[in-house]
Formats: structure tokens, sequence, C-alpha cells
């Protein structure tokens, strides 16, 4: 099989994993059990790291043959061979200690948190979407606390994917608007507007998680399965530690026919007695068990997060990032359409909005301009340079003529 077609095959099943994964979370979070939506962020959280901790066993069930064939090539019972450059220099770089990838562990479980919270409030097409923030923030925070040196191509890319945001934040509010007065289950103005706001403030944090990642990759030898898999791990701990401080926080306990205060109902989850706390573990795993849909779609999800991310990791290696990020807005479109359809139920049916599709449209243009798909800055340069060559064969043409003149002259 080709290089191209396993490119090709990777990237079509990291799009439908991508999509299957977000599609089936939006599911999970509207399922009811006990009288009570599955709004557990913190729970979600938890799956999720389950399934990025999947990359370890996945590692050395892929790698293992080849670093026996590395140690057997050190002994000298297999003959040598010059190493790639890339391969040499990273075998120079110092082993990590595992306990620092804690760092961009906690900032994902933040930003993930808080982003669930996010698909919790929105329809499945904006929260993905929206996603598209963290190429503003990543390139924000690279530029003026990294001091990374940034091309034409990001100067470009930066507001037109700042435009897309806005469109699609906008579209999402004023359909959340027009749908408030309906008896359909949607999402309130002031409910999409805080969903806005949080998903941008986790993509914020989550651009910080990528500065750790690019900064540990480049300093220590650390294959990216490794990588995630151990901060799928820490991440795991660290949510079940929160599931705990959560659970014995209590945001309010109301009686049947009490309003619960708009804070509490949005940022916290309420059982069947209505009692609410910012994550309720014990109720989560109640809910789970009572609805049979949730039985299944949870393993499946963990499923299809794992694969998104080993399958992510794949493209980078065979591919490029830009490959990567060009799929990525291909799942967005996917869930995006998968929601339009009349077949789910009806209160995840979403409006088709021509705002948003221009929103979805900067987004993805912002995202193939950055990483580099049209290649301005190069295109600059050249054209630079055929304007200086151009000028010089001018020079030399003039001083041709010149001479030739001065020599009839003569």
């Amino acid at each position: 099989m080709s290089p191209i077609t396993v490119l090709i095959l990777l990237s079509v099943f990291y799009v439908l994993a991508g999509a299957c994964n977000a599609g089936f979370n939006k599911y999970i979070v509207s399922q009811k059990a006990f009288g009570r939506k599955f709004s557990h962020s913190w729970f979600l959280n938890l799956v999720m790291f389950v399934g990025e901790s999947m990359g370890i066993p996945v590692y050395y069930v892929l790698f293992k043959k080849k670093e026996n064939k590395k140690e057997k090539e050190e002994n000298g019972e297999l003959a040598t061979e010059d190493k790639p450059e890339e391969e040499a220099e990273e075998e120079k770089k110092p082993e990590i200690n595992r306990f620092l990838l804690a760092i961009p562990a906690f900032t994902d479980t933040c930003s993930t948190g808080l982003a669930n919270i996010g698909l919790i409030l929105l329809p499945a097409s904006i929260y993905q979407m929206l996603k598209g923030s963290l190429i503003i923030m990543t390139f924000l925070m690279s530029k003026f606390i990294v001091k990374n040196k940034h091309t034409l191509d990001h100067y470009i890319a930066i507001p037109i994917s700042t435009l897309g945001v806005i469109l699609v934040g906008v579209s999402a509010y004023l359909t959340a608007e027009d749908k408030e007065g309906e008896d359909n289950n949607s999402s309130s103005a002031s409910q999409t507007l805080l969903g806005i706001v949080l998903m941008l403030i986790a993509m914020f944090i989550l651009s910080i998680q990528f500065i750790f990642d690019e900064y540990f990759m480049r300093k220590y030898s650390i294959h990216p399965l490794v990588n995630i898999g151990w901060q799928g791990i820490f991440g795991f701990f660290m949510n079940l530690i929160l599931c705990g401080i959560f659970y014995f926080t209590k945001c309010g306990s109301y009686s049947e026919n009490e309003k619960v205060p708009y804070f509490v109902e949005n940022m916290c989850t309420g059982d069947d007695k209505n009692v609410w706390r910012p994550e309720n573990i014990v109720f989560a795993l109640r809910q789970y068990v009572e609805n049979g849909t949730l039985t299944v779609l949870v393993p499946i999800t963990i499923i299809f997060m794992s694969s998104f991310n080993i399958l992510g990791v794949s493209i980078t290696k065979y591919g490029s990032a830009t490959t990567r990020s060009v799929t990525d807005n291909v799942r967005s479109f996917l869930v995006w359409l998968w929601f339009l359809l009349p077949f789910n139920q009806e209160d995840l049916i979403e409006t088709f909005s021509v705002l948003q599709l221009f929103g979805f449209l900067c987004i993805t243009a912002g995202a193939f301009i950055y990483n580099g798909m049209f290649k301005l800055e190069e295109r600059k340069i050249r054209r630079r340079k055929k304007i200086q060559l151009d000028l010089i064969e001018g020079i030399d043409e003039e001083k041709i003529v010149t001479s030739n003149r001065e020599t009839t002259n003569e």
C-alpha cells in the first residue's frame, strides 16, 4: 500500500472518529435518567482521559518491535546503518521526567471541563466550530509569551479566523434568541452566551497546554503517543480528585417548586433530590446504570476518543500538522451536517444558518492559511527575488547597451 493511500485512509478514519466522538458526547449529555439530563461535564472528562491513556499500550504494541531492533543494533547483533538526521537528533535529547507531563494534563483538565459545560449549553456544531478559536489563542500565546517568530501566513490567517469565530458566535446567539420562546428545550440566548464565553476561556487554557507540549517535545525525547498516554493517566487521577471535592461541595439544595439560580443551574449538576453540586459522580454512575443508552455510548466514546488521538498522531507522522488541521475542519462540517438531519431527537436538531456557514468558511480558510496551505510567505519571497533578478538583468542589459555605444563611438 502506497504512503499516499495510507495517509488518505488515516485521514478518513480520523474525521469519522472525531465526528462520532463529538456527536456521541452530545447524545450523552442529552440523555435523561431519574428525571435529569446527564449534564456531568467532569465525569465526561474522566471518560476522555481514559481514552487518552490508551496511547501508552498502543505505543508499546506498535513500536516495541522497532525498539528491540534498535537495541540489537546497539549490541552489534545487526549491522548498523546511518541513521536519519532527525532520528539522530531525537536520540541526543534527554529523557523526560514523566511527572512534568502533569502540567499539560492539569491545563487539559481545566480546559476540557469548561468545554464540556459549553457542550451542554451549546449546539454540537457551534461547540465544534468554536474550537477554531484555538488557533487565535495559540497565536497570541506564541506571539506575546513565547516570543516566536511568525510569517505572513499567520498574520493574514488570524483576522480571518477571528471574523469566523465572531460570526459563528453571533449566529448561535441569534438562533437561540429566536427559539427562546418555543417549547422545544432549546438553549436560551443567555445560556448560549455563557457557553460561548466558556468555550473561549477553555480554548485559551488549551493554548497554554499546547505551548507546554511544544516545549517538552522540542527539549525532551518522547513519542507523541507516550505524551498523550501519560497526560491521560495524570488527567484521570486529577479529575478523580476533583470529582471527589466537587461531590462534597454543594451549590445549593432547593424544593421542587423553588427556582434554581441561573449560575447554579448552568454551572452545577442537580440530582433527583434537587441537590446541586459542581459534579455529582455518584448520581452520574446511577444514571449511567439506569439508562441503557448511556451504558452503551460511554464505552463507545472511549474507543472513539483513543482512536481519534492515535490517528491524529499517525497523520502528523505520515503527513504533516497541516494535513491534520485540514481534516479536523472536515470533522466540524460533518458534525454540523449530522445534527441538521431530521432523524436526530427533537432537542438536538439544528437550524441551518447562512451566518454560521460564512463563519465556518472563515474559520476553515484561516486554518488553511495559518498552516501554510497557500504558502503566502514563500510566494512573497519568490516574487521579491524575481523582481530583484529582473532589476539586475535590466541593469546588466543597460550596461551592455552603454558599452556597445561607447565602442561604436570609438
